[in-house]
C-alpha cells in the first residue's frame, strides 16, 4: 500500500469520517488525487463513502472493519519492527532514524 493510500485509511479509520475535499485540505494534495485515492480504497473494500449529514452534496470518507483491522494490522506489525530493529540504537540515534526516513518517504 502506497504512503498516501495508508494516510487516507488511518485518518478514516480514527475518524467519524472526513470528505474528499478536507482530505485534500489536510494532506495538501489536488482533490483529484484525494478521488483516486478513495476509489482504490473502496475497490480493495477498505473505506467507503457514506452521505453526509450535514450536507447532502457531500459524502464523508470512513473505514470499513477490513479497513481497520488493515490499520491495526500494520500498527502491530510496525511496532515488532520498531522493537526488533531499534533495540540496538541508543535513543539519539533512533529520533535521527526516524527524522531521516520520514525526510525520505514524504511524498
Amino acid at each position: 500500500m502506497r504512503s498516501r493510500h495508508y494516510t487516507v485509511l488511518v485518518i478514516s479509520a480514527e475518524s467519524t469520517g472526513r470528505s474528499q475535499r478536507g482530505l485534500s485540505e489536510l494532506l495538501g494534495i489536488d482533490p483529484s488525487a484525494v478521488v483516486a485515492i478513495v476509489d482504490d480504497l473502496v475497490r480493495d473494500g477498505l473505506v467507503q463513502r457514506d452521505p453526509d449529514p450535514d450536507d447532502r452534496r457531500a459524502r464523508l470518507i470512513v473505514a470499513t472493519d477490513a479497513g481497520r483491522a488493515r490499520v491495526t494490522e500494520a500498527r502491530a506489525l510496525a511496532d515488532a519492527v520498531d522493537d526488533e530493529l531499534m533495540s540496538e540504537l541508543d535513543p539519539a540515534e533512533r529520533e535521527l532514524l526516524v527524522d531521516l526516513l520520514r525526510r525520505v518517504t514524504r511524498e
